[in-house]
């Protein structure tokens, strides 16, 4: 590499530098271990559907594709009207924390933007109180089991989940989603995969905001550009004995993180985006300390996660035996991912990927364009139309959770080699919660549901129309175009149709980049072979945490193999598990997946759109 950035390296004691967390948050978790919570399996209401017409996989296990009439979710189209409250808080102040980002930073941005528009609605203030993403969820922890009461509200990254619902800490939210003196969000209208972090035993307790889920997205302006030249695709296929067809294999369900593995070498040492550098195959942000581990756990799912119609010990488990409460990180399909996973990062990824928060990375993708791949949280999509943030309008590809062409079968006990895609709903999916030490929950509790209304979120807050805000669309129907399920219009995006880009500001997306989008947040949402359940557990975020000390810093960074990474991690949650009680983590894990219950996921066709894909480039 000309760039000289192959010999950085990050230092081992930075690495490490958060292993002492693991032990302050695991205390934590111990302390309300005690306290009971619900125990029933969380449940979705059965969503209306519209017939649309689309070019979609016959079935999720064939390869060929058909035109064909098929049933997507939606509902009726509603219009919100937060406008009009018929509650006053006068002399109210409510007191949120947020992860810190300032005025205009993601996720505690819109508070401020708000606050002002709330006074005069309802009479109430906002302090907004910024926290890091390592202190977030101790300061909130501990202010709860003191009893200090400093926060009526908070809106902290989802694997806290157990730690707050278990002991009782926040307020269930039912009786206030059925008063229509509150702003209306639509509850029913959001997905199962992204209510699973809001929901526990049925009922309501936080407010779903943002729809993380991890995305694979290539730069199709260079891309294009390489799949043109006989030259280039003959020689990745005299390399890798097969043809280059990304398209392809995401058309036909074929993508995997083995193909990507080749792609990001082929892409690795040479100049093609023609800036004058050698250029990379893949960018992440692996910072440790930040939010490291949701880049391994989506990709580690295909590995392990097999569909059955019923969770049962062996389909649709990706974290423990439900029977043991065993952690499954060493099994062999989990070791095969850590391998992989590292030696993609290690060999394909500049090595200042590891130094790069998500604002980082999109930078260095979206902007520098010197890496062909990024795998990352929805925000992508977002940003890719904002001049001041992107080079790439109209180029993103944004890809549904690539497969694995072998995976490990907890049923069989041995590795089966078949292309397995799992959809994933990794990242915080940043909710807001009440606190019950809250003197003034009703007011907490409107904020939330008026920030959550379709008039806020879908028009300005997760379509980033304000700023970047780091609240992404596509857990809900009313973020995501009909054509692909949803309920929204592209007049609703300022887009004309026939693929006019009317430009930024006036339009934030370009029709392509949105429509490919949605195709991919369609597709990991309802058209994978499984989808991996979110870990919100007690304990969940010192299991988070030693999984970025162990597996991103020591195994990625440090030099530590992945079956010692792998060790490590596991002997902490096995510790983690012992100190909350194995018998009541066992109660909380079947809550939590459903066990023993029908399975909620129930895959649908997948879908394609010819209109959305350069139909020259794909050879298969």
């Amino acid at each position: 590499m000309s760039s000289g950035k192959m010999n950085k390296k990050i230092s081992r004691r930075k690495a490490i530098s958060t292993a002492g967390k693991i032990a302050i948050t695991a205390v934590v978790a111990g302390a309300v271990a005690g306290v009971g919570g619900y125990f029933a399996g969380s449940s979705a209401a059965p969503p209306k559907t519209v017939t649309v017409k689309e070019t979609v996989k016959e079935t999720v296990t064939k390869t060929e594709t058909v035109t064909k009439t098929v049933t997507a979710t939606a509902s009726p189209t509603t219009t919100a009207s937060p406008t009009a409250p018929q509650m006053r808080f006068e002399g109210v102040k409510v007191t949120v924390a947020a992860l810190a980002g300032g005025v205009k930073g993601p996720i505690c941005g819109p508070f401020y933007y708000y606050r002002d528009e709330i006074k005069s609605l309802t009479g109430m203030d906002i302090e907004v109180v910024e926290l890091s993403f390592a202190d977030l969820p101790i300061k909130i922890i501990a202010d709860l089991s003191t009893g200090t009461g400093a926060y009526d509200g908070f809106v902290p990254c989802s694997n806290i989940m157990g730690d707050l619902v278990i002991p009782g800490y926040v307020h269930q939210l039912d009786k206030w989603i059925a008063d229509p003196r509150f702003p209306n969000w639509h509850p029913e209208k959001w997905s199962y995969a992204v209510t699973q972090c809001s929901k526990w035993g049925g009922h309501w307790y936080g407010v779903p905001w943002d729809s993380d889920a991890w995305y694979f997205n290539w730069n199709m302006k260079y891309m294009d550009k390489v799949l043109r030249d006989k030259d280039k695709r003959r020689e990745f296929k005299n390399k890798f004995g097969y043809e280059l067809d990304p398209y392809g294999w995401y058309k036909r369900r074929e993508l995997t993180w083995q193909k990507i593995r080749d792609m990001c070498e082929f892409f690795t040492g040479w100049d093609w985006n023609g800036d004058g550098e050698d250029d990379w195959g893949i960018i992440m942000g692996l910072r440790v300390g930040e939010q490291g581990p949701f880049w391994f756990i989506p990709f580690a799912a295909p590995f392990l996660v097999e569909y059955g119609p019923t969770v049962d010990r062996y389909h649709n488990i990706f974290w423990f035996d439900p029977e043991t409460m065993e952690p499954l990180l060493k099994t062999e399909g989990m070791i095969e991912a850590a391998k992989l996973f590292k030696e993609i990062v290690t060999k394909y990824m500049d090595p200042v990927g590891f130094t790069f928060t998500f604002a980082d990375k999109w930078d260095y993708f979206l902007n520098k364009e010197k890496a062909m791949f990024c795998w990352a949280a929805p925000d992508t999509a977002t940003l890719v139309g904002n001049p001041e943030k992107s080079k790439m309008r109209g180029y993103l590809a944004s890809i549904a959770c690539p497969g694995s062409e072998v995976y490990y079968s907890l049923a069989e006990g041995r590795m089966v080699e078949k292309i397995n895609i799992v959809g994933n709903a990794a990242g915080c999916s940043w909710h807001g919660w009440v606190s019950t030490l809250s003197k003034n929950p009703e007011a907490m509790y409107w904020v939330f549901a008026y920030l959550s209304t379709p008039e806020k979120l879908v028009k300005e807050i997760s379509s980033s129309k304000i700023f970047w805000t780091g609240v992404d669309p596509g857990g809900c129907s009313l973020q995501i175009l009909k054509d692909y399920g949803g309920e929204a219009t592209l007049a609703d995006f300022n887009l004309p149709g026939n693929f006019v880009d009317p430009g930024y500001p006036t339009a934030l997306y370009n029709e392509g980049d949105l429509r490919r989008f949605h195709i991919a947040a369609y597709n990991n949402w309802f058209a994978a072979d499984a989808i991996q359940h979110y870990l919100r557990l007690p304990g969940g975020v010192a299991m988070f945490t030693s999984m970025d000390t162990h597996i991103i810093g020591e195994m990625c960074q440090g030099g530590v193999s992945p079956e010692e990474a792998l060790d490590r991690t596991y002997r902490d949650w096995e510790k983690i598990i012992d100190e909350i009680g194995r018998e009541k983590m066992l109660e909380y894990y079947h809550a939590m997946i459903g066990y023993g219950k029908p399975n909620e996921y129930k895959p649908r066709p997948w879908l394609w759109d010819d209109r959305a894909f350069p139909k020259d480039l794909i050879f298969g």
